[in-house]
């Protein structure tokens, strides 16, 4: 270690050792710098790591490594039922009731939490996730990102999915179903609940399924054959003058 230092004092000052050797006749004096050099400690080599050499490294790349690395150095052991009864307990402890006990939410029926817990979903594809996460780094992206909300968008929530998704390949059926599930309710949690901003807070959602044939009954006009431009522009006139005309007298007699 110390032979760098002492190459390194010795090639850049010799000038200085030339200067300091003593004339003749005169007393030969110690050389205190040189002293003080040499009972000086080398200080520790440069060690110039991966992100000192590359400041823009890939974070998501390295973290894939060290997934691959622990993968290889210890394999997990296959599902036991302890594990998968805490897994069931874990779900069921983030069930959509007992994560608006502990934040306080907007009060919603039953019948509403039964409904979004239906449309969770239960599988997701790892090569959908990394092709969604990847495309969120383009600048078509990025570029819509600012069109729509006025700054880039963050790409950790769409690599989060991804590694959570080659995390439960190794589950069986039931208990991946079961983390995805846990998975998704959690982001749903995250985005809406909480009193956060929701698009309950504009349009009312149903709280039950619509009843078969009670929907899409308006009766129209089917249009003739063989008809021209003229005759369709009269006939929607026609009927657009008809629902002004019953709009008009709704509102009188809502008035009266």
């Amino acid at each position: 270690m110390g032979w760098f230092w002492q190459q390194q004092s010795t090639s850049s000052s010799p000038s200085s050792a030339a200067t300091t050797t003593p004339a003749a006749g005169t007393p030969p004096q110690t050389s205190t710098p040189a002293s003080t050099q040499s009972t000086t400690p080398p200080p520790p080599p440069a060690t110039s790591s991966r992100d000192d050499r590359d400041p823009t490294v890939d974070r998501e790349i390295q973290k894939f490594w060290d997934l691959l690395q622990s993968d290889s150095q210890s394999p997990p052991p296959p599902p036991t039922p302890s594990t998968s009864q805490s897994i069931t307990s874990s779900t069921s402890t983030s069930d959509p009731s007992a994560l608006s006990a502990m934040k306080p939410s907007r009060n919603r029926t039953p019948e509403s939490i039964a409904i979004s817990e239906s449309l969770l979903p239960e599988d997701m594809s790892c090569r959908d996730a990394f092709d969604y996460a990847w495309h969120c780094h383009t600048p078509g992206s990025q570029w819509n990102a600012v069109y729509r909300y006025g700054t880039v968008r963050s790409c950790s929530e769409l690599w989060d999915d991804f590694w959570f998704c080659m995390r439960t390949k190794s589950y069986s059926p039931e208990m991946r179903a079961n983390a995805i599930k846990a998975h998704y309710r959690a982001k749903e949690e995250a985005k809406y609940g909480g009193g956060k901003p929701s698009s309950e807070d504009i349009w009312e959602s149903r709280s039950e399924k619509v009843q078969p044939g009670t929907a899409f009954q308006t009766k129209f006009d089917p249009p003739a054959e063989n008809e021209g431009d003229k005759e369709w522009q009269t006939q929607e006139l026609e009927r657009r003058r008809r629902i002004r005309e019953s709009l008009a007298s709704q509102s009188g007699t809502g008035r009266e």
